[in-house]
């Protein structure tokens, strides 16, 4: 008898979002046992299978049976999840703070002069993705038709999560792809030498824009890992140093959630107080300060590494 009445208040409570939440929570704090949603006809069969499955594949064919039941669609079920995570005392683990590493500018230059030493359009290939700040498998992904020369815009139609966004790129970046399409119309914007066993030909794989990121690197002499989501960093950080607004920059990289977008404006900030900390000549302090005052952060940064190297040079000197 209790077991009906609890399955008749649970059926009652399905009916609103608010009984869906109050399902999602309970299952999640383990308030009712998985055999209770099992026989409350959430899973049509009890077999073997079910028996093999994890604590989580469990929860995950019990939550799914409840969404479906209910008809919540995709952007309902981000409310739903969200109040029932809430609701269950669910909190996300604080996020650790570190510094989210990036290229210098002579570590930009030396990465692309040698990316447009490698044969073919490596050199391109490597720019475009330096400055359009997309991901790697968003970067194979595109196509020619997805490339607007006269409007300079490049449209990422599936980034993460399935989003679509329109990324800006520079007049000169436009001029060189100009050239590299020629008279394409459609066709993988970089193809790949070889034909690979994908449903589309000629497609490159993100782990191959890996290896050629490393290759690169290694070939410019560059001593920090540097990997296809470390040239994203370095764009964010050098647009936030140039005065681009956080909230364009989220667009910009497609950041579901503004907290992600903003640890790279800490980490120029913080990067930069490192280096003006480093300084102890006060006339260098002044030198820093006036040339972020008047050409911002990046610029900054720079002049604080080339004071820094020459005085690490002078120490040097007068030890030997």
């Amino acid at each position: 008898m209790a077991h009906l009445r609890s399955r008749d208040i649970a059926e009652n409570e399905f009916s609103t979002r608010d009984g869906v939440e109050s399902s999602i929570s309970l299952l999640a704090t383990s308030q009712w046992p998985i055999g209770l949603w099992v026989s409350m006809g959430l899973h049509s069969e009890r077999n073997s299978a079910n028996c093999a499955m994890t604590s989580i594949q469990r929860a995950v064919a019990a939550i799914a049976a409840i969404l479906a039941r209910e008809g919540v669609d995709y952007s309902q079920s981000k409310a739903v999840f969200k109040a029932a995570r809430a609701r269950a005392g669910l909190r996300a683990q604080p996020e650790k703070r570190g510094g989210m590493d990036r290229l210098s500018v002579e570590e930009e230059l030396r990465f692309l002069d040698h990316a447009y030493a490698q044969p073919g359009r490596t050199g391109l290939m490597l720019q475009t993705l330096l400055e359009t700040g997309v991901r790697a498998s968003e970067l194979v992904q595109l196509r020619v038709e997805d490339v607007s020369l006269s409007e300079r815009v490049v449209t990422i139609r599936r980034g993460k999560g399935s989003k679509r966004r329109e990324v800006p790129i520079r007049r000169e970046l436009a001029q060189l792809l100009r050239l590299h399409i020629g008279t394409r119309r459609a066709g993988p914007l970089f193809a790949s030498r070889q034909r690979g066993t994908g449903s589309v030909p000629h497609t490159m794989t993100r782990q191959r824009v890996g290896q050629v990121v490393r290759g690169v690197a290694t070939a410019a002499g560059i001593t920090k890992r540097v990997y296809p989501h470390l040239l994203r960093h370095t764009v964010a950080t050098r647009l936030l140093s140039r005065g681009l607004d956080i909230t364009d920059l989220q667009r910009f990289l497609g950041h579901e959630s503004i907290t992600t977008t903003r640890h790279y404006a800490e980490t120029t900030a913080a990067t930069l107080k490192r280096k003006f900390d480093a300084l102890t000549d006060p006339a260098a302090h002044e030198l820093v300060t006036g040339i972020r005052r008047k050409l911002g952060d990046d610029a900054a940064l720079l002049a604080a590494d080339l004071l820094a190297q020459r005085r690490a040079e002078r120490i040097s000197n007068v030890d030997a």
